[in-house]
């Protein structure tokens, strides 16, 4: 009587292993919601910060301050397994570059940085790494606030920093509306 028991037990134990190794994706929307806050958070963030130090100390200010409080306040939006960074297809600093994934997807945006009023925003969940991730990207459109730095025409004093700070800038040259980048969000996501 023990044996069926055992052997019943122990066929139902196989059959749910593959549930077992799912991700625990039922709910990407749960992920994205949680994605789209971090961004918000980050992205208000930077923006007070830059616009804090331009009013203080001009553009030129602004430039120092984006170098170091961006991966700071980057790092402080980084908890509970997620990670928030930036890419661009012109990057300011090399440790931006996207990657093909994340290039690939800034190529359709460029196309289209803003749909209904909102920034275009993609996601995915991967296995290329053997461990389930959840990746997201929003559209960074170009503000007039980024003009000044990233724009076609900047004054010379700005231009000196940006080389001095950055000299592998490529991070130059948009208009108001173009696709700047994208906030990337990225989590390793648990199994079962």
């Amino acid at each position: 009587m023990t044996k069926p028991i055992i052997t019943t037990a122990l066929l139902c134990s196989l059959l749910s292993m593959p549930l077992l190794t799912q991700p625990q994706t039922d709910n990407p929307e749960a992920l994205v919601a949680e994605a789209r806050s971090l961004v918000k958070s980050f992205g208000g963030s930077l923006k007070q910060a830059l616009q804090a130090a331009i009013k203080e100390g001009g553009l030129t200010n602004g430039i120092g301050v984006c170098k170091t409080a961006a991966p700071e306040i980057a790092r402080n939006n980084s908890s509970g397994g997620w990670t928030i960074s930036r890419t661009s297809l012109k990057v300011r600093n090399p440790e931006n570059t996207p990657t093909d994934w994340q290039e690939i997807q800034l190529l359709a945006m460029d196309k289209q940085p803003v749909r209904n009023g909102k920034p275009v925003e993609v996601w995915q969940v991967s296995e290329a790494s053997g461990q389930p991730a959840f990746q997201y990207m929003s559209a960074i459109p170009t503000q007039k606030l980024c003009l000044g730095c990233h724009g076609k025409s900047i004054a010379p004093d700005v231009k000196a920093k940006l080389a001095e700070l950055y000299p592998e800038d490529k991070a130059t040259g948009f208009s108001e509306g173009d696709l700047r980048g994208a906030f990337v969000v990225t989590r390793q996501v648990p199994v079962n």
